[in-house]
Order: C-alpha cells, then sequence, then structure tokens
C-alpha cells in the first residue's frame, strides 16, 4: 500500500483516494490495514530507496468486503463446532504463536477500544455462510459503529461464504454495489 501510494502520482493518480476490496481471509487483512495503518509491524518492509516519501503511511480511504473474518477465533470455534479439520489447521498454521489470533482479531481490538482508525467500510455478507456466520458480522458491524465507525453492511439471501464466485443476480447486485460505494467515497476524499 505504501509503494502504491507513494507511486500514485506516476499514474495520474492521488493516494489519499484508495481504497481495497476484499474477501473472506483478505477481508481480515484489509479491515487490520484499515483500522492499523501507522502500527509498524505493518510497515516494517523498507520501502525502495527511489521512492522519494519515506513517511508514506499505509492509509486507506475505504474498504469493500465480501464475507470479511472480522473475528477470526469466532470462525476457529465455529470451525471445530463444525469439525472442520482443514479449517483448523489453517487456523493454527496462520496464528503462531495461538495468542496472535486475540492480537489481530478486529472484533476484539474494537472491544479493548484500542486506538484505531475508522475509515468507511462495505461488508457483504451471505446469509447461509456457514464459515463466517452473518451473527457475528452483524456483531462486528455492531462495534463498529459504536466505535464511530460508518460502515454500511447488507445481506444476500440464498448466498453461502463464496457466492460472489458464481455468476449470477447476486453477483451482478454486489459488484454494483461496490461501484457505487466506491463512487461515494471517492466524491468523500
Amino acid at each position: 500500500m505504501r509503494w502504491l501510494k507513494a507511486n500514485a502520482a506516476t499514474w495520474n493518480g492521488d493516494g489519499s483516494k484508495i481504497g481495497v476490496y476484499a474477501s473472506s481471509s483478505g477481508g481480515h487483512v484489509a479491515e487490520l490495514l484499515a483500522m492499523r495503518p501507522r502500527d509498524p509491524r505493518y510497515n516494517a518492509i523498507a520501502l525502495p530507496p527511489d521512492i522519494v516519501s519515506p513517511n508514506v503511511d499505509a492509509a486507506v480511504a475505504y474498504v469493500a468486503m465480501r464475507s470479511p473474518v472480522s473475528n477470526p477465533l469466532a470462525r476457529f470455534q465455529n470451525a471445530e463446532a463444525m469439525k472442520r479439520e482443514p479449517m483448523m489447521n489453517n487456523h493454527k498454521t496462520f496464528f503462531v504463536p495461538w495468542e496472535t489470533i486475540h492480537e489481530s482479531n478486529p472484533q476484539e481490538i474494537l472491544e479493548r477500544h484500542e486506538k484505531v482508525t475508522l475509515v468507511p467500510f462495505l461488508i457483504m455478507q451471505g446469509a447461509l455462510d456457514d464459515n463466517v456466520r452473518p451473527a457475528v458480522q452483524e456483531k462486528f458491524v455492531q462495534t463498529y459503529k459504536a466505535a464511530g465507525g460508518d460502515v454500511e453492511f447488507h445481506v444476500f439471501e440464498n448466498c453461502e461464504h463464496e457466492w460472489v464466485a458464481k455468476p449470477g443476480p447476486q453477483t451482478d447486485r454486489a459488484r454494483e454495489m461496490v461501484k457505487a460505494f466506491v463512487a461515494r467515497q471517492l466524491k468523500r476524499t
């Protein structure tokens, strides 16, 4: 993100208007990036020496997501309850040491009242998602709003976790929703 922002002007772009679109685990990373853009751990990779803006941060203007993992612990517990060994193993591989599942948990970050950046979020959630449960996502949305964040939340009926990977009216609706959200954000910034 820092590299992209530092080079935006070379493409006639504006680094202050860059947003992110992400799905599932990518949504988890996008939420962390949005909420902690100046965290030194997220800025540890040095920019190339030709970048003239060494102090550029990783802040984004907005984030659009499909079924983000806003609470990785809740997703792990759900995988345990459903006896989904591969998903449980993915968590144990990613969160090493295990305590990082709490430290990097967007839901828990907000509940701990950590100082965060609150950019506009668009969250689209499948009503039939048994990977990231709609109730878990609804709780995150409520917590983000309570912290002062702006979030649009839309539940897509009859859609499971990876519903946007399939062509159809719900996927088309999601694409249009993302385009409209981005257009609104570009007018704001």
